[in-house]
């Protein structure tokens, strides 16, 4: 009975201590240690052992790689002559300059792998022009809200990488498996957009650019398109590892932006770092946090007694994928991705082994919901982030965003249910 209340202690202390405007990791660290040393008897020398221990991962060496080679890409240039190199093919349609959007965003979401670079980078070139041809600042900023989520699932995605590194996952095959569902979203949300843009009459028509005119652009734009191509090119044909490819787009975004670009100076490579390091220590502190909370949740046995009560309830692989985006949908309106990432699969990954859920399948869901969370009020954010960049109420960014984020979220039992969008690439690989 004693042992109960100390678990019980545990949990009040991380909800007082978040509630009370704590950061997570530090919610989580404080309540992770009290529950190692006075519930699962944990050694005081273990705590930090664990605690440093769960960031010595090959795997995730990947992370800091990938987010200075994207913080770089995006603040030296190469997203304004991506963005003018999709503008020329296809600017001129009915809504063409929304959908070039969408499909810029996709393409540097490829790049960075990071929602808040691809909001940032394709905003600044992209919000301007969309404005200055007559649509509404508000669709415009709803667009890219939603559009800025797609680097999540298309790879290289920072969270497959973190996801993979607890399920003990193949980065290479959980990138495989974000790429259809990635575009299919992609395309579902341009053409929204279009849609929206023709019945609201929204934009100015343009002419075609000459066919010169569009082969300079598409020269100018094929270096920063050339990097997800190298990178993933590299891992499926076995030169490299993740990690490997990851420190190679390192190197190849120093490259591109100082020599091909002209826009690696001391000030934009100082504004990459701090920005690369930002992102770095607050995607570590929190997986440091949640793998230390972990421990007593596995002394307590909550994943296997989990794991029971759903087998006796006679939960197949529907209802645990129904319960699980349930479980993501209603986080997602209070919490970060990454917390809610570290937070559930530690409690989910047992059933999943025991009712022979594909791993990969259900890390697509699960980035798939991450995306409804970044833009889902009243936490979400990428609403926060879009509604400060430019000087927007958040209410209209809202309501903005309100239409894609339907296509997301309508479009979600279709990769629940069809799990071979998610795991063909993966399987024939």
């Amino acid at each position: 009975m004693e042992s109960t209340w100390i678990l019980i202690i545990g949990f009040l202390i991380f909800m007082i201590t978040f509630l009370g405007g704590f950061p997570i990791w530090l919610s989580l660290t404080i309540s992770a240690i009290f529950l190692g040393l006075f519930y699962a008897d944990m050694s005081p020398q273990s705590v930090p052992m664990t605690y440093l221990g769960s960031m010595d991962s090959f795997v995730l060496l990947a992370v800091p790689f990938f987010m200075l080679g994207g913080n770089i890409m995006a603040h030296c240039g190469p997203a304004k002559y991506l963005f003018r190199a999709i503008d020329a093919l296809v600017g001129h349609i009915p809504g063409g300059l929304p959908f070039a959007t969408v499909l810029t965003c996709m393409v540097f979401a490829a790049i960075t792998g990071s929602t808040l670079a691809t909001l940032v980078s394709v905003g600044t070139i992209t919000i301007p022009p969309m404005m200055a041809m007559g649509y509404p600042k508000k669709f415009c900023l709803g667009l890219l809200c939603v559009s800025g989520t797609l680097g999540q699932i298309i790879p290289p995605s920072i969270y497959m990488i973190l996801y993979g590194s607890y399920v003990q996952e193949s980065a290479a095959r959980l990138f495989a498996g974000g790429m259809i569902p990635g575009i299919i979203l992609g395309i579902l949300i341009g053409a929204v957009a279009m849609v929206i843009t023709i019945k609201g009459k929204y934009g100015q028509k343009r002419e075609a650019l000459p066919n010169k005119e569009r082969l300079r652009r598409f020269v100018a734009g094929l270096p920063a398109m050339v990097m997800p191509i190298l990178v993933l090119g590299g891992i499926y044909t076995g030169v490299f590892t993740p990690t490997e490819a990851a420190a190679v787009a390192c190197v190849y975004a120093f490259i591109v932006s100082g020599l091909f670009y002209r826009g690696l100076n001391k000030e934009t490579f100082f504004q990459s770092l701090r920005g690369a390091l930002t992102a770095n220590s607050m995607i570590f502190l929190i997986v440091a946090a949640a793998v230390l909370f972990a421990g007593p949740l596995t002394y307590a046995q909550i994943p296997q007694n989990l794991t029971k009560f759903m087998i006796d309830l006679g939960f197949g692989k529907a209802g645990f994928l129904t319960l699980g985006v349930a479980l993501f949908l209603v986080l997602g309106c209070f919490l970060d991705p990454l917390p809610i990432l570290y937070l559930t699969i530690p409690i989910l990954y047992h059933p999943m082994q025991a009712l022979g859920i594909n791993l990969i399948h259900f890390c697509v869901i699960t980035i798939i919901c991450m995306q409804i969370a970044q833009v889902t009020p009243p936490f979400g954010v990428s609403l926060y982030t879009t509604s400060q960049l430019w000087n927007e109420p958040l209410q209209n960014v809202i309501v903005a965003s309100f239409p894609f984020l339907v296509v997301i979220i309508l479009t979600l039992p279709l990769f629940m249910f069809v799990p071979w969008l998610s795991e063909w690439l993966p399987s024939i690989m």
